[in-house]
């Protein structure tokens, strides 16, 4: 939340002010984030349903081109520091249709603007022919009268571009996002149980659906989500929750669009790593004496005979399924294989805020007739070394 209201207050740009005696125009606020997060206090409010942030010791700076007459009328600049600045600011969460229509985007509304500035913790520099013959008056009257102008006019322009902009944005942007490194698969991430909100004892929580499927091709899946509460009251601070119905539409709406997937794309995309000769040739030492050290691996998979499948129990976590394998080296089609009955077990559990997780069971499967390599290997003794 506070990231989401400081990118809002970083650059303002308000109309036009006219007042009695000149106008001030090509106002520019800038207002960054604290150094200090000590002085930004988020408060949680079940009623209204509000996430309020209030913020003091801000910094801010203000530039303005003017024009003011004191018996000759003057135009300039005045750049103007804001050394000390506090904001309360609460926006209400709710719920408005997405794009697709039948999908729930969210909503803001900003319930609450208060922006506070003393006027003695503002410098005002002016720039510009004939300054100094006004500056004893104009500097005072901008504190005075010119300020709290901008302020009301800063707050309207707030609540215009969360009510107007963003929220426009959230509803056209959409609750459905084509993945392209996934191969074609599509994730519904629309607001689920009436959206987000705000407990009691003032806790955030918010549920998205949770279902990947085939852009080209949507159907509805086999699979039902699951029920669950999306809060454990006794557990910790921050909480995330997904079930095997998000994982097994991911499986079966990848394996819908029949494509491969470029697993060397998320490997370095994810983890910031490459894959050599050198790492494979540890599983196959077959490759280093095929093609060297240092060469570059891509692969890529599909799924085969049918989309894997995952179940989550009290027990643990299981996974099965088949994979049709290619694997590159130096460019060239080393490894083509289909692992058919691929089986892992495995436990995933978290203690005094660690994750811990062992593996019971891990089985490649076999090795289906779909196979070839350069590596003078044959399908029984790939799946051996495997």
């Amino acid at each position: 939340m506070t990231p989401i209201i400081f990118e809002i207050l970083k650059d303002i740009q308000l109309a036009e002010i006219d007042f009695d005696g000149g106008n001030l125009k090509n106002i520019d606020i800038k207002i960054p984030p604290p150094t200090n997060y000590g002085d930004i206090k988020l408060n949680l409010e079940n009623t209204g349903n509000d996430m309020e942030l209030v913020a003091k010791n801000l910094a801010a700076s203000l530039t303005s081109d003017f024009s003011y007459k004191f018996g000759i009328t003057v135009k300039g600049k005045a750049d103007v520091n804001i050394k000390n600045m506090g904001v309360d600011f609460a926006i209400g969460l709710s719920t408005q249709p997405g794009t697709p229509s039948y999908d729930t985007a969210p909503l803001l509304k900003v319930d609450k603007t208060n922006v506070n500035i003393n006027p003695d913790d503002i410098d005002i520099k002016l720039t510009g022919g004939l300054v100094s013959k006004i500056a004893s008056v104009f500097i005072p009257f901008f504190k005075s009268t010119l300020i709290p102008m901008i302020i009301t006019d800063m707050e309207t322009q707030i609540k215009t571009i969360v009510e107007t902009t963003i929220d426009q944005g959230l509803a056209v942007n959409g609750t459905q996002a084509l993945i392209p490194y996934l191969a074609g698969v599509t994730f519904d991430y629309a607001q689920m149980s009436g959206g987000p909100q705000i407990s009691t004892d003032s806790v955030f929580s918010m549920a998205l659906n949770g279902t990947f499927f085939d852009a080209e091709a949507a159907k509805p899946s086999q699979y039902t989500p699951a029920a669950f509460d999306i809060r454990d009251p006794k557990g910790k601070m921050f909480q995330g929750y997904v079930t095997d119905y998000t994982l097994n539409t991911a499986f079966e709406s990848g394996f819908q669009t029949g494509n491969t997937l470029d697993i060397t794309y998320l490997i370095q995309h994810y983890l910031n790593y490459t894959v050599t000769s050198d790492q494979l040739g540890v599983l196959i030492p077959e490759v280093l004496t095929k093609y060297g050290s240092g060469k570059t691996v891509e692969i890529a998979g599909s799924f085969a005979q049918a989309a894997s499948v995952t179940h989550f129990s009290t027990t643990g976590q299981t996974v099965e399924g088949s994979l049709a394998a290619i694997i590159k080296v130096d460019g060239e089609e080393a490894i083509v294989a289909e692992f058919d009955n691929i089986s892992v077990d495995g436990v995933i559990t978290s203690k005094g805020g660690s994750v811990f997780g062992s593996i019971s069971k891990c089985s490649i499967g076999t090795i289906g007739a779909k196979f070839s390599t350069t590596l003078g290997l044959t399908a029984a003794q790939l799946n051996t070394e495997l």
